[in-house]
């Protein structure tokens, strides 16, 4: 049998699992044992304790007392189970049993925060693993602030780095000099962080670039009509060249 001891000063209490209640009910129910000899064997258990057990599992099977670990007590359930007892009068014990709350203390610790508390103190319960993967959520959100942090100073770096080569300091840089250094980081780091780096808008930028592929493009339609020019040229000498001979 799997018992769970705990010790308070030099006595020592029984700490009954889900599994044992079930193993309780089993005896009782199933191999006869009266209720005064498995209260005994569970450390004086309360029998009015184990009679509950045993009326939990006829209403809902042993399923009531396994996989309890993602049982989640939703507010709207706590608020109905609390009127029923105190607008209804019905008994703590029968409620809870209503409910499959495995333990009528539950219902009574809900009573005792919603007099305390109201309904606004009555929220949803969720199993101590939902809290644990929500400070892991919290978690990774950081380590997710703290990456893109990390991507953004990689940038600067690198942006430095070009910037002191083409202008020897960034104060001397002009937004041409900063755009050109921003389009050939691009590849490797968000945009974003780059402007936010360079103090600049992305309407700004994208009108510089614009600017600059314009000039380039305006080069090469000059570099193109010189060279249709020529061969237009290099065609007609060779023509009266062969009109020549």
């Amino acid at each position: 049998m799997n018992i769970t001891n705990l010790k308070i000063g030099e006595l020592f209490f029984m700490r009954i699992t889900q599994e044992m209640k079930l193993k309780m009910v089993e005896e009782y129910l199933l191999k006869g044992k009266s209720l005064s000899h498995i209260s005994q064997a569970y450390d004086n258990y309360d029998v009015s304790n184990i009679k509950y057990n045993v009326n939990l599992y006829k209403k809902f099977g042993s399923e009531v007392f396994l996989n309890r670990e993602g049982k989640i007590y939703y507010r709207d359930t706590k608020l109905l189970a609390i009127k029923r007892v105190l607008e209804g009068n019905e008994s703590i014990r029968s409620v809870a049993l209503d409910f499959g709350l495995t333990d009528p203390t539950i219902l009574q610790d809900w009573i005792k925060n919603y007099k305390n508390k109201g309904e606004a103190g009555v929220q949803d319960t969720y199993p101590r693993k939902n809290y644990v993967l929500k400070d892991e959520r919290a978690r990774n959100i950081v380590d997710k602030k703290l990456k893109e942090e990390n991507k953004r100073l990689r940038a600067e770096i690198e942006y430095l780095k070009k910037s002191q080569s083409l202008t020897q300091k960034l104060e001397g840089a002009t937004n041409k000099d900063k755009v050109l250094i921003v389009a050939g980081l691009r590849k490797k780091h968000k945009l974003e962080h780059l402007l936010d780096l360079i103090k600049m808008a992305p309407s700004v930028y994208y009108y510089n670039l614009s600017v600059i592929k314009n000039k380039v493009n305006k080069y090469q339609e000059i570099e193109d009509k010189i060279d249709e020019l020529y061969l237009k040229n290099h065609k007609k000498r060779t023509a009266l060249q062969r009109d020549l001979h």
